[in-house]
């Protein structure tokens, strides 16, 4: 069964957040990820310093009435469309949106690949973060199964 991978890229538009960024994603997870498991989308959301990039992946009328939303929200200034494509698989089919926050250690893993991506996320290219989403979802996999040997 095929599923629609969108993935976009867009600007922090500070002055429509009307928390704290931190309490801002808090809040904005605790609803995606409710939203999300009720219209069979998953994905990532990606932080950093003003930027995010985020995967959204499922049915395609899912995907699309979930950025049809992401364009309306007033937090985002400046979104790029990265790549829209059908695939195969999910990169995150256990999760309603994975989350991670590079502006907390980031260099300490994987600095090559998260040097572009931090430096210069404009110019970022969708192989660029496709590849970064990878690597998430190749992490997120073995901890899960470390998890799981880890309860036998």
């Amino acid at each position: 069964m095929s599923v629609t991978q969108l993935c976009y890229r867009s600007r922090i538009h500070w002055p429509a957040l009307r928390y704290s960024l931190d309490e801002e994603v808090e809040r904005s997870l605790s609803r995606i990820w409710r939203i999300n498991s009720m219209a069979g989308v998953t994905g990532a959301l990606i932080l950093t310093d003003n930027h995010i990039f985020q995967l959204l992946e499922g049915p395609w009328p899912s995907v699309k009435r979930t950025f049809e939303c992401v364009l309306e929200d007033r937090r985002h200034s400046d979104l790029t469309v990265l790549s829209n494509e059908q695939q195969d698989y999910r990169l995150f089919h256990n999760c309603w949106m994975h989350y991670c926050d590079l502006r907390e250690d980031a260099q300490g893993h994987h600095p090559k690949l998260f040097a572009s991506l931090l430096s210069h996320p404009e110019r970022t290219c969708s192989e660029e973060v496709m590849e970064l989403l990878l690597l998430l979802s190749m992490n997120m996999h073995e901890s899960d199964l470390t998890s799981r040997l880890a309860l036998m």
